[in-house]
């Protein structure tokens, strides 16, 4: 007696759980049941884990490559400006490489010109020193043509005074024609002397203007 209660009190309370086991296994059962019937299920969410389980080696693209590719393009953007940049530079520098051989060309056609007006200035200095010394050596020439001259007539007038025998010229014409001479003779070789110191002086000064060989002359 003693024992039949307690197992009596047991069934007693384990009676509605087993109902209500029993019920909610026909809920579910019936809400199966529904969907197959309908055709539809429950959408599966896809995980990471699910893609390394069916692909083994693939790696995960990070959140951020979206960003790192935006850097990417960002860093691109940037670089193409100085790259642009060191193409105009190599562009521009034959451009301006021309221009200094130009620039080196006028130069030097410019210095090219000045030199030969410089030769020119220089060429008639040199020619007047050299036309001022053939004008005295002009002159010194012909005074001592004349000299020469005088010289001959002289000693004629004195061979003729000696055929006459101081007929004709008589002494007197002889004696003042014979002072003429000598006096037209004496001023020749002052002016021969004046001439040659001329010369001298020309020279020189040719010489200290840097004319070639201006003693030669």
């Amino acid at each position: 007696m003693s024992l039949r209660l307690p197992i009596l009190a047991f069934l007693i309370l384990s009676l509605p759980l087993f109902s209500h086991a029993q019920s909610l296994g026909d809920v579910a059962r019936a809400v199966r049941a529904e969907r197959q019937s309908s055709g539809t299920a429950h959408a599966k969410v896809i995980t990471n884990d699910d893609i390394s389980e069916s692909n083994p080696g693939h790696e995960v693209e990070p959140k951020d490559a979206a960003a790192t590719d935006v850097a990417a393009k960002e860093g691109d953007a940037t670089s193409k400006p100085a790259a642009d940049k060191q193409d105009a530079s190599a562009t521009a520098e034959p451009a301006d490489k021309k221009d200094g051989e130009r620039k080196k060309t006028a130069q030097a056609g410019a210095e090219d010109k000045k030199g030969l007006e410089v030769q020119e200035r220089t060429n008639e200095i040199n020619k007047q020193y050299i036309d001022r010394i053939a004008h005295v050596r002009e002159r010194i020439n012909a005074a001592q043509q004349d000299l020469a001259k005088l010289q001959r007539d002289q000693i004629e007038s004195t061979n003729d005074f000696r055929r006459s025998v101081g007929t004709a010229p008589t002494i007197s014409e002889y004696q003042a024609q014979q002072r003429a001479f000598n006096e037209q003779i004496e001023d020749h070789r002052k002016l021969l002397t004046d001439l040659n110191s001329q010369l001298e002086d020309a020279r020189e000064a040719a010489r200290h203007a840097g004319v070639p060989h201006a003693t030669d002359y």
